[in-house]
């Protein structure tokens, strides 16, 4: 008996020790377990760990319609910006195709590729666009490849000293910067998504153009808050520039030592106040002063009064003084202006007044003016009436304008032949009065891509009236006898109507 009872305890024993040793190595296999997998954690933590580090040094891309693709480092301390603005036309001008009116041909009224290079946060700023449409001013040659210019478009350094303090401007300098008050609201609005085709006449011709300027340097104050004097609105922009405004081409230098100075100044006093009939308001104004100098041989951008048409296949002259055809003194050119946004609404007045002083009181007085009243409205988009904009795919825009455009000169009162031959437009007429009425319509296919229409009415009181001038070009004069003479009278005026079909995008 005790022997068995000596066997059962000696088998139980052994059992609870086999036990204990299994359960010993499970557990050891366990804790085996646990520490691999906790090292394989600390592995993977690691790994995420680089590859987050890895992902935050790789540069960002990001697009915006309008602005382009901008590829920035993870510290900023570069940038590089890609851009392209295209505009396609085909021109159907009232008129004899031979005398540079053209009936359904193709045109690039815009071409301009351009890239900006940032360092340091973009506190430099280096913009490069190129010019290649090639009606006008770009590619090396015009359109008629008769005359040679500039590639450029833009060729300019923006130093964005606000960065440092918001009391300092950006400080833009080289060739072709950009002057605002050449590009002010009033005038167009956008040519890129605006209804109006160009700017008004009497600006476009007469040194503002597109405020395009050979050499030269600005300072701009761009989007101030007004609130600490008391005002709810802000500054869109302060301009003070010294630059030569439409003088000589791109980088070109100017044989004087009398400068040439600008400035600019919109105002949006209510963007602040929660009202939709006043917040849209902005005001701007700018000026520009140039110092005519005949001793230059190269010509500055004020010397002569032009009134041209818009078709930018072969520009038809409406009134003309001649080049270097005003005196040495200052010329003034000031154009205030009036914007109203409201909705889908936009609505744009402006006008601008010319003078010029003749200190040698040898070429006679010459003045002009003109005032423009535009409406923009987008009339619909897929989100109902009354809705749109230039971003939203399905938008339709609906815009129309007025301006008038005077000009004159005095020159008869210097004797005879000062207004030159009976042939030139100041021997047939003296003063001229342009009006323009314009109807546009575009839809928009993708964002800032559209296509659409420009249909402009011209009446002009004067108008050339021997072969290759106005009267005649349009089809109001028909040629008699010689090859110089027309059966007009001189002084006669007409109207016609030009139609541009377009197609414009901004990447």
């Amino acid at each position: 008996m005790r022997k068995k009872m000596w066997l059962a305890s000696m088998l139980a024993a052994f059992l609870l020790t086999a036990g204990s040793v299994q359960a010993q190595s499970v557990n050891d296999k366990i804790n085996a377990l646990e520490q691999e997998l906790q090292q394989l954690k600390e592995q993977q933590i690691e790994l995420k760990k680089e590859a987050t580090a890895a992902a935050a040094a790789m540069p960002s891309f990001s697009y915006r319609p309008g602005n382009g693709v901008n590829i920035e480092a993870a510290d900023k301390s570069w940038g590089l910006r890609f851009a392209l603005e295209s505009h396609f036309r085909y021109l159907f001008e009232e008129g004899r195709d031979q005398t540079g009116r053209t009936q359904g041909q193709m045109m690039g009224r815009r071409f301009r590729p351009g890239v900006i290079y940032c360092l340091n946060n973009c506190l430099w700023e280096m913009e490069a666009t190129l010019d290649l449409d090639g009606w006008g001013t770009g590619n090396g040659k015009n359109n008629q490849n008769n005359a040679t210019g500039s590639i450029l478009q833009r060729g300019a350094v923006n130093f964005h000293a606000e960065n440092l303090s918001p009391w300092l401007p950006t400080v833009q300098f080289g060739m072709e910067v950009q002057n605002a008050a050449g590009g002010s609201l009033a005038r167009q609005g956008s040519g890129s998504t605006g209804a109006q085709a160009e700017y008004d006449i009497a600006s476009r011709n007469n040194g503002f153009n597109t405020g395009r300027a050979g050499t030269g340097m600005v300072l701009n104050w761009n989007d101030k808050s007004l609130s600490g004097i008391g005002i709810p609105g802000r500054i869109g922009r302060l301009q003070l520039g010294m630059s030569n405004i439409a003088e000589g081409d791109d980088g070109t230098q100017s044989f004087t030592d009398r400068q040439d100075f600008n400035t600019y100044l919109s105002v949006m006093p209510f963007s602040q106040v929660k009202s939709k009939w006043i917040s849209g308001l902005t005001f701007e104004f700018g000026a520009w002063f140039c110092n005519n100098d005949d001793r230059d041989s190269q010509g500055n951008g004020c010397s002569r009064y032009r009134i041209q048409d818009h078709g930018d296949g072969g520009r038809m002259t409406l009134f003309d003084t001649g080049a270097n055809s005003i005196g040495s003194g200052l010329h003034i050119a000031m154009g205030p202006g009036v914007v109203w946004n409201i909705g889908p609404y936009t609505l744009r007045a402006m006008g601008q007044f010319i003078q010029s002083e003749d200190r040698g009181g040898t070429v006679g007085k010459k003045k002009g003016h003109n005032f423009l009243i535009g409406h923009d409205l987008f009339v619909w988009s897929p989100k109902g009436w009354l809705t749109g904009s230039s971003t939203q795919t399905g938008s339709i825009l609906f815009g129309t304008h007025f301006e008038r455009n005077d000009m004159s000169s005095s020159c008869s009162d210097f004797g005879a032949g000062a207004c030159g031959a009976a042939t030139s437009l100041l021997g047939q007429f003296h003063r001229v009065r342009v009006l323009l009425r314009e109807l546009d319509l575009w839809y928009f296919v993708a964002p800032r891509m559209s296509v659409g229409v420009n249909m402009l009415w011209y009446d002009s009181s004067n108008m050339g009236n021997r072969v290759g001038q106005a009267g005649y070009n349009v089809g109001k004069c028909d040629k008699v006898g010689n090859l110089g003479a027309t059966d007009c009278r001189v002084g006669k005026g007409a109207d016609w109507v030009d139609v541009m079909l377009n197609w414009r995008y901004s990447f």
